[in-house]
């Protein structure tokens, strides 16, 4: 899976649209200093969006935005 298109929204959010979901619209709100998917507006032109693709999605937006060490360490401080 990759990122097709990106961008900053209000509220400290990105919205991004990811190759395997292309007519579906993902929001990802800031928590601590990573990224987690907020919401998916989800299109029945898309396959269903599983736990493991929230996941990769989290993964992918927090690697554009240099932020995948602290997403990645993020269960071992808690």
């Amino acid at each position: 899976m990759n990122i097709t298109k990106w961008g900053y929204t209000r509220f400290r959010s990105i919205k991004a649209e990811f190759d395997l979901f292309p007519h579906s619209l993902v929001i990802l709100r800031k928590i601590r200093s990573y990224y987690f998917v907020y919401n998916v507006r989800w299109s029945p032109l898309d396959p269903v969006v599983e736990t493991h693709h929230l996941e990769e999605m989290e993964r992918l937006v927090n690697r554009e935005m240099d932020l995948e060490d602290q997403y990645l360490k993020r269960r071992s401080e808690y």
